[in-house]
This record gives C-alpha cells, structure tokens and sequence, in this order.
C-alpha cells in the first residue's frame, strides 16, 4: 500500500486547492449576465372578495373597498 508523506499531502492540497479555484472561476464566468434595464414588476396580487382568486391589482375591480376578479363577482 502507498503511504502518503508530507510532501505527497501538501502536493494533494495544493492540487485539491487549484481545482477548487478553477471550478470556481469556471462558475462565476459562466453566469449569464444579468440585465439591469429590465424594470421588476411592482404590481401587487390581490384576493378576489368572492372566491379568493388572486390577480394583478390594475386587473381588479375595486367597489366600495372590496376587491373582486370580473364583474359578475361585483354584482
């Protein structure tokens, strides 16, 4: 059987060390760029009184401060 000595250690730290760092760089360059111009939605979901479905809020009907998906849900 092969017995590591001090010097086979540091040689296999060094290697465990250098592919970890390559690996790592490999990552980090390969990450596709992140697009900046794009504005993240800021319309906020809302519960529909009646039965609760969720939707955007500039798709909602408000009436005298509830919340409802289409207008049959209203009447």
């Amino acid at each position: 059987m092969y017995a590591l000595d001090s010097m086979g250690i540091v040689k296999l730290i060094i290697l465990a060390m250098v592919i970890f760092l390559g690996f790592s760089l490999f990552k980090k360059f390969r990450k596709p760029a992140s697009h900046t111009d794009q504005q993240p939605s800021t319309n906020k979901m809302v519960a529909c009184s009646v039965c609760k479905t969720h939707i955007p809020e500039n798709e909602a009907i408000i009436h005298n401060g509830k919340v409802y998906c289409s207008k049959e849900h209203m009447e």
